[in-house]
C-alpha cells in the first residue's frame, strides 16, 4: 500500500469524525424532540435570517444555549450561544442581522419576549460579557466563520412582552440532515475511489470508504454526545499538529 493511500485513508477518518459531530447532533435532536415537552421549552426565534431554534440549558453543542448565570427575559440580561458551523450552525448567519431587525424569545412562563437589534461587534474569545445590563439580549457566536479567535456578539433591547403564540413550530425540521451527511460521505468516497489512480490500492480505499459510513450510521443509530467527540478531534489535531 502506498504511502498516498495511507495519508487519504487517515484524512478520510478524520473527515468522517468532523461528519459525525453533525450526524450525531441532528440525531440527538431527534430522539431529544420525541421526548420533549415542547410546551415547557423555549424558543428563539429571528425571522430576517430565517431562525428558529429550541434553547437548551445543557451545553452549545446541543444547539443554541442559554447562559445559566444571565437571566430569563424581563427579568435581567440575556445571553444565549451558538455555533455558526457543526453542530446544526444555529447561527450561522448572526453576522447579517442588523441594527433595528427583531429578535423573539418565546419563553414557557414568561411569554414572548420581543428585542430590537441595538449594534453588533467583535471581541476577542478571552472576552467575558457583564449579565448585569438591563433587560438586554447579546446572541453571541465565534467569528470569522469557521475559526474560533474571537466572538460576533448581537446586542438587543427588550421592547415588549406579549402573550405566547399558539404558533405550532414542526419540531427539528433539518433532521434528515444526519441521513444527507452520510450520503455525501459515502458519494464523495465512492467518487474518490473511482479516480484513484493506484489500481491496487482501490479496493482498500473502498473498504475504507465503507468503514467510515457505517461508522456514521452507528452514530445516526446510537448517537454520540457531540462535545464527546469534539474532545477526541481536538486530541487527535494536537497529535498531527493540526
Amino acid at each position: 500500500m502506498r504511502i498516498s493511500t495511507i495519508f487519504i485513508i487517515l484524512g478520510m477518518l478524520i473527515i468522517s469524525m468532523y461528519c459525525l459531530i453533525d450526524v450525531s447532533y441532528y440525531a440527538s435532536q431527534v430522539s431529544v424532540t420525541e421526548h420533549y415537552n415542547t410546551s415547557n421549552t423555549p424558543l428563539v426565534n429571528i425571522p430576517s435570517i430565517d431562525v428558529t431554534e429550541k434553547i437548551n440549558n445543557k451545553s452549545v453543542f446541543y444547539g443554541v444555549y442559554h447562559e445559566p448565570e444571565s437571566k430569563k427575559p424581563n427579568k435581567g440580561t440575556v445571553i444565549i450561544f451558538g455555533h455558526r458551523t457543526m453542530y446544526g450552525s444555529p447561527f450561522m448567519e448572526l453576522d447579517k442581522l442588523k441594527v433595528g431587525q427583531k429578535i423573539y424569545l418565546e419563553w414557557p412562563g414568561i411569554g414572548k419576549a420581543e428585542y430590537v437589534v441595538s449594534k453588533t461587534f467583535i471581541v476577542p474569545a478571552s472576552y467575558r460579557i457583564s449579565i448585569k445590563q438591563g433587560k438586554k439580549l447579546f446572541l453571541i457566536t465565534c467569528h470569522p466563520l469557521g475559526s474560533s479567535r474571537q466572538r460576533l456578539i448581537v446586542e438587543s433591547n427588550l421592547t415588549k412582552i406579549s402573550p405566547l403564540s399558539e404558533q405550532v413550530y414542526k419540531d427539528n425540521p433539518q433532521n434528515y440532515y444526519a441521513l444527507l451527511i452520510i450520503v455525501g460521505f459515502l458519494l464523495s468516497g465512492l467518487v474518490l475511489t473511482y479516480f484513484y489512480p493506484v489500481q491496487e490500492d482501490k479496493i482498500i480505499l473502498l473498504s475504507a470508504v465503507i468503514g467510515c459510513t457505517l461508522f456514521l450510521v452507528l452514530g445516526y443509530l446510537f448517537p454520540i454526545p457531540p462535545d464527546f467527540i469534539s474532545s477526541q478531534l481536538s486530541t487527535i489535531n494536537n497529535l498531527l499538529g493540526i
